[in-house]
């Protein structure tokens, strides 16, 4: 068994002077969502053992925030893969994991966080807010044989919810 944590980036600031979109900062709330999820992450004891960031600077902020704030330490790496991609493109990064990952994230943007995990469960649609996780089991034992289809919903946690949980 395989597990993958899909993980959606934190709130961007639209007000920023940046030109292009791939250079959009966090906001000021997006950097509070990331810090929340990765203090989540940790407290429920399910840090990855890797993870893949999409190239564009929120997602990587995202993915950089979360580790930090949750004190946790993975093999990661960043893509440009993982920017404006397809959810076929991002199977073929979970299908590329080495086999001694046990728990993989993935950093990435709208729509195609929900679009995977739609598919990786059979075609059901699921919603993504900003900073949103959602971990997903795959009857796998290496990544290779990762298929639509064939996943199952773990549990799916906006930053409210995990604000939250981290509470009680």
């Amino acid at each position: 068994m395989k597990a993958l944590v899909i993980f959606r980036h934190a709130k961007s600031d639209w007000s920023s002077e940046q030109a292009k979109d791939h250079d959009r900062p966090l906001a000021p709330r997006g950097k509070k969502a990331a810090k929340v999820m990765g203090r989540f992450l940790k407290g429920i004891g399910e840090a990855p053992d890797s993870m893949v960031s999409s190239s564009a600077v929120r997602a990587r902020k995202t993915a950089e925030l979360a580790m930090k704030a949750g004190q946790w330490e993975c093999k990661s790496r960043v893509t440009d893969r993982l920017y404006n991609c397809s959810e076929t493109d991002v199977m073929r990064i979970i299908k590329a994991e080495a086999d001694t990952t046990q728990t993989l994230m993935i950093v990435g943007h709208e729509p195609t966080c929900s679009e995977t995990i739609s598919r990786l469960v059979g075609e059901a649609k699921v919603g993504f807010s900003t900073a949103a996780m959602a971990r997903l089991d795959l009857p796998i034992d290496r990544w290779r044989d990762a298929d639509f289809g064939v996943a199952k919903l773990i549990w799916l946690v906006t930053p409210k919810l995990a604000k939250e949980l981290l509470k009680g």
